[in-house]
């Protein structure tokens, strides 16, 4: 899609001589798809309008001065006309310059002319001024449009500007591209903050909470069957055990095992089924290993070996029977939510923030910048260490 620019231009001159080539000038940069802005006819003793008129060609992409056969008013502070102050400003500030003087002026008459000898002198030092940068002549208003309408040709070629574009087209592809990336960056800075506040405020101190490689005590409810139902052929799936069991996993492992589905966002649902397949997991370690141990099996360098003293489904049965197979596990609605509230304390898990269906009754939990990387640490594969020989034997 190609935008339309429009360049302003500001057109300076003398007033009362130069009505008519003035007008000429505006149309032609009209003409040229250009806006002419002017400021010259604002009172010439009001200083305060010298400071708008700054303004004005500040937000100019060209200045254009038309030079006749008269000065200008004089403001007596700087001893300059107005005309001359808005050249001097334009070309301090860098402005692409157009001036297109008359090239007789002597041929001028009546009121296009000074009389006053300071004043044509005045105006001499300024043509002079003028024509130490690129400037064009005209004689009458014929001459003078078409200078200016080739002008303008040449300067937005050497002079390429910015320009004004309706504010409709101002939405190119680029800048809804850089605006859809700095809602993110912004969304990104707002959940830092509001992570950063969240600690300030934390009612609790994390550091007087229990976390890391320190115990948790997690309740749960298993099926199971008995190994001597199973040794006898009577395991059916009507005639399971059920009993209550407490695993003892740190808080690390539980962050281990719940955190990648908290990358994005789960619901309190999924976190239990996947709390409860921890559960099965570590109940399973504990009784069954327990069970192969006492039966004289060592695996005593089992992970998740539990004391003979721990109180668990065997209870319920003889001394001498033992659990045989655990089927399920489901983690009791105290301890999900022993576990939910301590990583919030932690500053580990927070509510998610997606948009979803108003059917969508579900609460939705996610990590925090802070949970995101504990888990990484825990879980990032590490490449191997290697050793070399003279490290293994303590050697120098």
């Amino acid at each position: 899609m190609t935008v339309e620019r429009r360049e302003q231009v500001f057109v300076s001159s003398t007033f009362k001589d130069l009505v008519e080539e003035r007008a000429a000038v505006i149309q032609t940069l009209l003409e040229a798809d250009c806006i002419p802005a002017g400021m010259e006819m604002f009172p010439a003793s009001d200083s305060d309008k010298f400071d708008l008129i700054k303004r004005v060609i500040d937000l100019c992409d060209y200045y254009v001065v038309i030079i006749g056969g008269r000065y200008g008013t004089v403001d007596a502070g700087v001893n300059l006309s107005y005309t001359e102050m808005e050249y001097d400003y334009a070309v301090g500030t860098g402005k692409p310059v157009m001036a297109f003087l008359h090239g007789d002026p002597g041929k001028l008459i009546g009121e296009k002319l000074d009389l006053d000898a300071d004043l044509r002198k005045k105006l001499e030092t300024f043509r002079q001024k003028t024509e130490r940068r690129m400037v064009k002549y005209w004689s009458d208003l014929g001459d003078l449009k078409g200078q200016v309408a080739l002008a303008i040709i040449q300067i937005r070629k050497s002079h390429p500007v910015e320009g004004w574009i309706r504010a409709s087209e101002a939405m190119t592809p680029e800048v809804k591209a850089e605006l859809v990336e700095l809602r993110a960056k912004v969304r990104e800075l707002s959940a830092d903050l509001k992570d950063e506040q969240r600690q300030r405020t934390a009612a609790v101190d994390p550091s007087e909470l229990v976390q890391g490689d320190e115990t948790a005590h997690i309740g749960c409810t298993l099926e199971f069957h008995w190994q001597s139902t199973i040794d006898t052929g009577k395991a059916y799936p009507s005639n399971r055990a059920h009993g209550s069991w407490t695993i003892t996993p740190t808080w690390n492992r539980i962050l281990r095992h719940l955190g990648p589905e908290l990358m994005d966002e789960s619901s309190e649902e999924y976190l239990m089924e996947r709390l409860s397949a921890l559960c099965l997991e570590a109940s399973s370690d504990d009784l069954l290993k327990k069970d192969r141990n006492d039966r004289g099996t060592d695996d005593s360098d089992d992970p998740g070996n539990k004391d003979d003293s721990q109180e668990g489904p065997d209870a319920e049965s003889d001394d001498d029977d033992q659990v045989g197979r655990i089927y399920e596990a489901t983690v009791s609605i105290e301890s999900f939510n022993d576990v939910k509230v301590q990583f919030a304390a932690l500053g580990l898990i927070e509510k998610g923030a997606k948009r979803r269906p108003g059917s969508d009754r579900h609460t939705y939990w996610r990590l925090t910048e802070r949970g995101h990387n504990q888990l990484l640490r825990l879980r990032a594969i590490r490449k191997p260490t290697l050793v070399t020989p003279g490290q293994a034997d303590g050697g120098d």
